[in-house]
């Protein structure tokens, strides 16, 4: 019989011992549009990650994520063959009580890996999405030039809030390279354009060449995946956030 094992205030769970050659981290966070999600599932298929680790906490809602009929962490860390390129992906809303445990247990586990960057991924709420979809950067001021250079535009303030704001500003305080990028999106329809646009501006910060010829062609099927497991986590979100009285997110 197992050992029951007692859930801490945050913990990672390697099922795969991987050897991280600085990699580079991608993030995504369940957010407006669900552009991080769409954009992180769509590039673990394109580079055919497979899962190495996960979180475990307590702030993470008591549920299970299945797809096709089969269980998943909702909160798992991926990586590439040769282990360069990560992913991590949080399929549940996360209460923002947690928000600083996960995210410095997360980064503690990072840092030993000696990450080339973090790059988290996220939407702007807005009412209307703009006629020309573009991303936008957030990150310390060498880097934000850097990606200037690259044609990314930089936001000049605001907030960003819950589990997303928490890693950043763990990178900012470990002086690790952090940066997020940002598109306009709304908050109630799953956005395959906007996850696009963020992955074209990573193919062109970072040199993926992620392709995103079948992005469009996938898309009704990754936002019926994600909404699902959205939904499911709605009305416990907005009973948090009202019980708070601090939404997460992004304000410009």
């Amino acid at each position: 019989m197992s050992e029951k094992v007692e859930i801490t205030e945050a913990r990672i769970v390697e099922v795969e011992r991987v050897e991280g050659k600085e990699p580079l981290v991608i993030m995504s966070f369940v957010g407006p549009g669900l552009v991080g999600g769409i954009a992180a599932t769509h590039i673990i298929d394109q580079l055919k990650m497979r899962p190495i680790a996960y979180v475990q906490s307590k702030y993470i809602p008591a549920s299970a994520v299945f797809v096709d009929g089969r269980l998943r962490y909702p909160f798992r860390i991926h990586s590439d063959e040769e282990g360069r390129r990560w992913v991590v992906v949080c399929e549940s809303p996360l209460p923002i009580d947690g928000s600083y445990s996960i995210a410095s247990t997360l980064i503690d586990w990072i840092e030993k890996k000696q990450p080339r960057e973090i790059v988290v991924l996220d939407g702007i709420p807005v009412r209307s999405i703009p006629a020309k979809r573009e991303s936008f950067c957030v990150a310390e001021i060498d880097r934000c030039r850097e990606c200037e250079r690259k044609g990314v535009k930089v936001l000049s303030a605001g907030i960003i809030h819950g589990i997303a704001g928490s890693v950043l500003n763990e990178c900012l305080v470990r002086r690790i390279v952090g940066v997020a990028f940002l598109t306009p999106t709304v908050t109630i329809s799953p956005d395959s354009a906007g996850a696009a646009e963020l992955i074209r501006t990573l193919n062109n910060v970072y040199d993926l060449n992620i392709a995103l010829d079948d992005l469009v062609d996938k898309a009704n099927e990754i936002r019926k995946r994600l909404r699902r497991v959205v939904e499911s986590h709605h009305k416990m979100r907005k009973a948090e956030e009202k019980r708070r009285g601090i939404p997460q997110g992004v304000y410009i």
